[in-house]
């Protein structure tokens, strides 16, 4: 089978989806704005985004001529409003639009006359259809009567296994996400300064990966004085990523809006648990009481009244870890996910003109 996707190769999801359909037998031609140094298959570059989007009939005719010579049995689009749109542009048939969150969630109510029409008219081009969680399915179907496969972005559990809890008498916490506002990690280092306020200083805390936020992050920690008690690790490497998250008793996720969790899976088959906002996607990743707490206000003083038992006593959310591999493992392996995939390319190879 051959097959084209059509994505960010600079995102960690598209390489490993790239690499798990490599490591099938699947023949993959991939096309990007963005460069993946050691990727294993050749990429076509795409002409980077502009503003003014000048850029698309040219992506499109690219993408055409292309695949006039390379003949994939599907198309295989990844991030509606952006891939996805070329892929509908270009005719290609059988096309395959995954959504991804932010290009239904936060496009489809941006200027919502126009881009709602741009999303109806993606889907109705699309043969089918993914989602990586039931939430965002039902955020995508606002926008088509086609059903939407809910395909998750899963946990390669070899490399994330279950690691011996930690014995050490204090709470250890891990931010594992984008250093951006959306995701409200200022919410975090706020509640950790209450906690102080009120004696339970018991803690530390390490914030991994890179943004926009980062020096504001690195400042406010400073000025509500914990920094002496939380690190920035920057980017982490991916074969060393498990063996850090490791060192927490727990993952903490205050999004303002998540349309699946992958970080907090990956905590999960680490044996870690999840303490998150209740909104979006982690509410389907995360088992109250089971795998982790839900944070239903997220605001500083509700995550710190949710904090301060674990802090007081960090086997409380040590004994919620124990139950994380095994669902992950039952719902969440990537292995099954991509063969779920390869369920969607078998059913509609060879049904389109190319």
């Amino acid at each position: 089978m051959r097959v084209a996707l059509v994505a960010d190769a600079g995102s960690i999801h598209t390489q490993r989806w790239v690499t798990a359909l490599v490591a099938r037998g699947v023949v993959v031609d991939l096309f990007s704005e963005r460069r993946w140094d050691g990727s294993p298959i050749p990429v076509h570059y795409l002409p980077k985004s502009r503003r003014g989007r000048l850029q698309i009939p040219w992506a499109v005719s690219l993408l055409q001529r292309q695949m006039a010579n390379q003949r994939p049995d599907v198309v295989h689009a990844h991030y509606a409003s952006h891939f996805g749109l070329y892929g509908a542009l270009s005719k290609i048939r059988p096309l395959v639009v995954s959504v991804w969150g932010a290009d239904v969630e936060v496009f489809g109510e941006r200027h919502p006359l126009v881009n709602s029409r741009v999303l109806r008219y993606i889907f109705n081009q699309a043969q089918a259809i993914t989602a990586s969680s039931h939430y965002l399915a039902s955020v995508t179907q606002r926008y088509t009567p086609k059903p939407v496969a809910v395909i998750p972005f899963g946990i390669d559990i070899k490399n994330f296994r279950e690691y011996p809890k930690n014995l050490v008498p204090e709470f250890r916490w891990i931010i594992n996400k984008s250093l951006d506002p959306v995701y409200g990690i200022d919410i975090i280092l706020k509640a950790f300064s209450i906690l102080d306020a009120r004696g339970l200083t018991s803690w530390r805390g390490r914030i991994l990966g890179t943004g926009r936020d980062y020096d504001r992050l690195v400042k406010q920690s400073v000025a509500l004085g914990i920094s002496d008690r939380v690190e920035f690790l920057g980017q982490i490497s991916s074969p060393s990523l498990p063996q850090n998250l490791a060192w927490a008793d727990a993952g903490l996720y205050a999004s303002h809006r998540e349309s699946f969790g992958v970080a907090p899976l990956e905590m999960m088959a680490l044996g870690r648990a999840v303490v998150a906002h209740n909104i979006g996607g982690l509410t389907e990743v995360v088992s109250e009481g089971c795998t982790g707490l839900l944070v239903t206000n997220n605001v500083p003083l509700t995550w710190a009244d949710t904090l301060a038992p674990l802090v007081a006593s960090p086997e409380t959310i040590r004994k919620l870890g124990k139950n994380g591999p095994q669902w992950v493992a039952s719902r969440y392996n990537f292995h099954d996910n991509v063969e779920q995939m390869l369920g969607v390319y078998r059913k509609y190879a060879g049904e389109g003109v190319v």
